[in-house]
């Protein structure tokens, strides 16, 4: 590649030089005396079919509309000979643009080889633009043809710049929205203001009511602004509210649990808040984060012994069939066998891996405090997603990923609350790298040995068969990354044919993507009568 496109601008001269030497050699055969009656031989030869058909087709015609001198509005159009040669040219760019990474494709690889691209192209049009150019000479072609080839390869390398500089520009914002994202989001703004600005004086002498559709966007961008700005009244209409942080031990992950002033703070699966910090300096600094849990006020429960789950886990169903099963069992032995502690305040927890910014900050407070855990007033803005009805489909998948057991938690209480119904099979996928995040976030869940229905996979990452976590009754531990593609596809065909299966994801990138890919693969033989039936497939997440 390092000479290719110097290669192929060779070859296409060479085939000029060739052409001029034969028209050379035809030339110096011919008899001179063009004023003789007889004609040579030579000059009596008539071209084979195939040349006269490429040049009358091909090379000689304008491109279209019979037009090469005489401008088509304000563009004096190539002829088809020539588009042939530049087409070949931008192809050749776009070859060497997509092929051979080494290190594998990413922003800077491709800006790094735009920029090659457009270096290496400028001997090549600077030497078509000269007066004096020798391959005018050595092919026999005129000036204006190595003009038009001048401006199209000097349109490709700017083109190649264009790529360069928005590659490098799209990575330096990012670096900037990652280390210092309020600054971004400022400029983001004033940017996008100022562009509306220029776009109304711009259109503003135009007889067309093109003002219109900016103040259509002005109107969009207040509205949205008015709403968030209600919500965010709403929801602090009693003042802000107090929030415990404290790490969980071994990891980096934070719980945050909000104490409401509210009774109703709109919680359902898969909803998440923007938290607002105001004793920071950047107040107006938010962010949004799943919500992993909500409880009302109310009476607070202590939990069921493990020793009685274990217990109530081996008591066999009768064999008349009756209703005494393991399920019921299991509630009436959550509901009866708890003392009351008294009244509790309600609570919306949050799991929040620090970063930077504002979660940086806020694991340094807990860092510095003697008690490993602090109080902090926010504010809360939502709340915003969508409920997902996993709850009609007789197989759920929910596959979580790091702190994305935020989405798949309240899913799984969910369906742990509900009777077998309609969903038959759930079965959750957790990927995490510390056992100790597991065993935490998982220990308020109860009822698993109980429900046939219902399965939890955990896959630690980061921790070996050598180390001891207490996980509730009937979650199965690995200790290796989960192959998610195989799994989804292994459910989707274990299924009862024709019934219809919902995939769930959140997590990482590579989590996601791995179910993504699952649950496509989940589709071959789904239509039809014959098929195993549909495959719904939500990724869990939000752009911000």
């Amino acid at each position: 590649m390092k000479n290719g496109l110097y290669i192929a601008v060779g070859a296409i001269l060479l085939i000029g030089l060739i052409g001029a030497l034969l028209f050379a050699l035809r030339a110096s055969k011919v008899d001179t005396d063009y004023y003789a009656e007889s004609q040579t031989p030579l000059i009596r030869k008539r071209p084979n079919a195939l040349k006269t058909w490429v040049r009358q087709k091909l090379l000689l015609p304008a491109l279209f509309g019979g037009k090469h001198v005489q401008p088509i509005g304000w563009y004096i159009l190539p002829t088809r000979g020539q588009c042939l040669m530049i087409l070949g040219y931008l192809v050749l760019n776009l070859v060497f643009m997509v092929v051979n990474y080494p290190a594998g494709i990413n922003v800077k690889s491709v800006a790094d080889r735009a920029g090659h691209l457009a270096v290496v192209n400028m001997p090549v049009y600077f030497i078509f633009s000269g007066r004096n150019n020798v391959l005018i000479w050595f092919t026999g072609w005129p000036y204006k043809d190595f003009q038009v080839f001048h401006k199209w390869i000097a349109r490709t390398a700017f083109l190649c710049v264009i790529v360069h500089a928005a590659g490098y520009g799209y990575k330096s914002a990012q670096k900037v929205r990652r280390r210092s994202y309020e600054l971004f989001l400022a400029v983001h703004i004033i940017c996008a203001a100022i562009f509306l600005m220029f776009a109304f004086n711009h259109v503003a002498p135009s007889l067309h009511p093109y003002k219109r559709y900016i103040w259509a966007c002005v109107a969009i961008w207040s509205l949205d602004r008015s709403l968030r700005l209600l919500r965010l009244i709403v929801f602090n209409r009693r003042g802000r509210h107090t929030a415990r942080a404290k790490i969980i031990p071994g990891t980096q992950t934070i719980r945050f649990t909000v104490y409401p002033k509210i009774k109703d703070v709109g919680f359902v699966p898969s909803a998440h808040y923007f938290i607002y910090i105001p004793d920071r300096w950047c107040f107006w600094e938010c962010h949004p984060f799943t919500a992993a849990g909500w409880r009302p006020a109310g009476p607070s429960l202590t939990q069921t012994p493990d020793k009685l789950l274990f217990a109530l886990e081996r008591i066999k169903t009768p064999a008349d069939g009756s209703n005494s099963s393991n399920e019921k069992d299991a509630v009436i032995l959550t509901t009866t066998s708890a003392s009351r502690k008294g009244p509790a305040r309600a609570k919306l927890t949050f799991l929040i891996h620090a970063q930077r910014g504002m979660t940086r900050d806020i694991l340094q407070r807990i860092i510095n405090s003697p008690e490993k855990s602090v109080d902090v007033p926010c504010f809360l803005e939502g709340p915003y997603g969508n409920l997902r009805p996993v709850h009609a489909f007789p197989t759920v998948v929910v596959i979580a990923g790091g702190v994305g057991i935020s989405t798949g938690l309240p899913y799984l209480q969910q369906q742990l609350h509900r009777r077998r119904e309609i969903t038959h099979r759930f079965l959750l996928i957790w990927t995490v790298r510390e056992g100790s995040l597991a065993e935490k976030v998982l220990r308020e869940v109860r009822g698993l040995s109980f429900r046939p229905d219902v399965a939890v996979r955990v896959y630690i990452t980061r921790s070996n068969e050598k180390d001891s976590w207490r996980m509730p009754l009937g979650v199965k531990v690995r200790y290796r990354r989960p192959l998610i593609e195989e799994m989804i596809v292994k459910e989707a065909n274990s299924r009862v044919p024709g019934t219809p299966m919902a995939v769930i994801s959140c997590g990482g990138g590579a989590v996601v993507d791995s179910a993504r890919r699952g649950a496509v693969r989940a589709l071959d033989g789904a239509a039809g009568k014959k098929g195993r039936g549909e495959v719904v497939y939500w990724e869990e997440g939000y752009g911000h």
